[in-house]
């Protein structure tokens, strides 16, 4: 089968993690293998994201085969119509990327339109791609690890526990991991969201000059407008940019705001600037696929000091602080 060609294109050594090829830009992660043909590929690496895609495009400069799909609604409605279905090709040694843990290689086929597909490359890796393995983002060194089985955290690390949304009924489970951070001295839960995605405006360079963003994006964190706008009433002096990512412009044109510290993992880290969406993209969508709750996600612009390891076996996230971060005390009960 094809997934086979895959996995052999990327040897996992029993002694060592595997790292896979990879470009960190502006704190965002494309996985960036090659073929047994030559070409190359971009593929974004996202944690929150529902499935892995594949540009029409990037099919069919790969010449790869397609599977039409029947007519899905819900995915036309996201996706755009005329979907469809292949597998990646085979990889060339040492330079591809792992089918899915189940050994899964299939990826959706649509058209990748607008500002917000552009920031994607050429198609994306998504929770199933995670699930069921341990792997590092290493952002200081830009590195990108698949972990073996018998990884073991360093002891400089400081954990904290992961929620997944189990299966249920005909309901499959999903792989979205939620973290619980600490700002402004309260709990909250977040998405852990390696994708997290703005395009931010000449407004928000201004006040946030770095990262300076790659073809027009960088990494974020997001936060519901009611949180946002409490967080700014609560705190008048945490700067607040009114016109700060154009993702979605000109549906939606989103505010940003800079929290002046985030504790993860008793870790305090910051400035973390947070970028504003609708209460109903976490408090009713992304909520529908965590195990509990969430009012936003915490993105690659929060984990920019840390080496981080996500261990989905065993719902937790590592996590090692190499620049800028202070040790914070446990709360009081």
């Amino acid at each position: 089968m094809r997934y086979a060609a895959i996995l052999l294109a990327f040897p996992i050594v029993a002694a060592q993690a595997a790292t896979v090829p990879s470009r960190f830009e502006a704190d965002r992660v494309f996985a960036t293998p090659t073929t047994a043909k030559g070409e190359p590929l971009r593929l974004y690496t996202d944690t929150g994201g529902g499935m892995n895609l594949l540009c029409r495009d990037a099919a069919q400069r790969l010449d790869l085969p397609l599977e039409a799909l029947p007519p899905d609604e819900e995915m036309e409605a996201e996706l755009g119509g005329n979907l469809a279905r292949t597998t990646l090709p085979s990889f060339a040694p040492a330079k591809g990327i792992p089918a899915n843990a189940n050994g899964d290689a299939h990826f959706l086929v649509h058209d990748c339109k607008g500002k917000s597909a552009a920031s994607l490359g050429e198609g994306l890796l998504s929770q199933h791609w995670f699930a069921g393995r341990t792997w590092t983002w290493d952002y200081p060194a830009q590195r990108l690890s698949l972990e073996t089985e018998n990884w073991t955290p360093p002891r400089s690390a400081r954990a904290v526990a992961l929620g997944f949304k189990p299966a249920a009924g005909n309901a499959p489970a999903f792989h979205m991991p939620r973290i619980t951070v600490r700002i402004d001295g309260k709990d909250i839960d977040l998405l852990l969201d390696t994708g997290a995605t703005s395009s931010p405006t000449a407004d928000a360079l201004a006040a946030q000059p770095t990262p300076a963003p790659v073809n027009g994006a960088r990494a974020t964190s997001f936060v519901t407008k009611s949180t946002l706008d409490a967080w700014h009433a609560a705190h008048p002096d945490w700067p607040l940019v009114e016109k700060a990512d154009d993702l979605f412009a000109p549906r939606f044109v989103a505010r940003a705001i800079r929290v002046p510290d985030v504790d993860v993992a008793g870790w305090k880290t910051g400035p973390v600037w947070f970028t504003e969406r609708p209460d109903r993209a976490f408090r009713e969508f992304m909520s529908r696929m965590t195990d509990r709750p969430v009012e936003g996600a915490l993105g690659g612009n929060a984990f920019a000091p840390f080496r981080m390891t996500l261990d989905y076996a065993h719902a937790t996230a590592h996590f090692e602080c190499l620049r800028g971060c202070a040790s914070t005390p446990p709360p009081v009960p």
